[in-house]
């Protein structure tokens, strides 16, 4: 059955009411006839079974049939915090860490990112949401990922207190993801920094260090920075019991 996250006015009772973008799709893309099933989610942790009534292209409505809680949401919180890379890298990483289970992703600025200026990226944090969202709706996901502000590396580390904070660093040669998981195997909260294609300096490093990450290494082969974000997010999810 098809996914919708819709905003919480489209509820009204037991009636739903389909945004005209949703309503487009619906009718000319998928192609869905009055008496066709799909699933809405309020994107608060509820799931919604919805009978379609009427159908146009420009509006769509329904009747709820039922309600339960949505799953498919990981028990462990896992917050991205990418370095800014090209457009189609950045967007790819978005949408495969949210197949993954990623919860949170934070684009960072660093000194070898491509973008520079929190400003550069206004204009495309509406861009980044709806790929979250389509995301989301795709792998049938119970809440759309997070999209944390742009920020620069020095206000971006987080050391919360119980949580697993690492960073991705080609330099480094004796702690390995895995051995990292495992040290700390009762965590809930884990942040991942990955850097920019050309890495870390190493005053950012000590700087990130020195915030509480720990540096760990995804073994010998130097990975491009979108693969590493990826694998490394997959590993996390895998350790962790998600994807049994």
């Amino acid at each position: 059955m098809n996914h919708f996250f819709l905003p919480p006015s489209a509820f009204t009772g037991e009636s739903v009411l389909f945004p005209k973008d949703i309503s487009t799709q619906i009718s000319r893309v998928l192609r869905l006839k009055p008496g066709g099933k799909v699933i809405t989610l309020d994107d608060t942790g509820h799931l919604f079974e919805v009978e379609l009534e009427s159908v146009t292209s420009k509006m769509v409505t329904g009747r709820i049939l039922r309600s339960s809680a949505a799953g498919n949401e990981p028990e462990h919180h896992l917050t991205l915090q990418i370095c800014l890379t090209q457009r189609e890298k950045f967007e790819w990483i978005l949408q495969k860490g949210t197949e993954l289970g990623v919860v949170e992703f934070m684009p960072v600025l660093t000194s070898r990112t491509l973008v520079h200026s929190l400003d550069e990226i206004s204009n495309k944090f509406d861009r980044w949401k709806r790929i979250l969202k389509e995301a989301a709706e795709q792998c049938e996901r119970g809440r759309i990922p997070a999209l944390l502000p742009p920020d620069q590396l020095k206000n971006a580390l987080t050391a919360e207190a119980g949580a697993l904070s690492l960073v991705l660093n080609e330099q480094e040669h004796q702690l390995s993801l895995k051995q990292a998981l495992e040290k700390k195997p009762d965590t809930t909260r884990i942040f991942l920094l990955v850097g920019p294609e050309g890495g870390f300096s190493e005053d950012e490093i000590s700087v990130i260090k020195k915030a509480g990450y720990q540096s760990v290494t995804l073994g010998p082969r130097i990975l491009r920075m979108e693969t590493a974000a990826i694998a490394a997010a997959s590993i996390i999810m895998y350790e962790m019991g998600e994807m049994s």
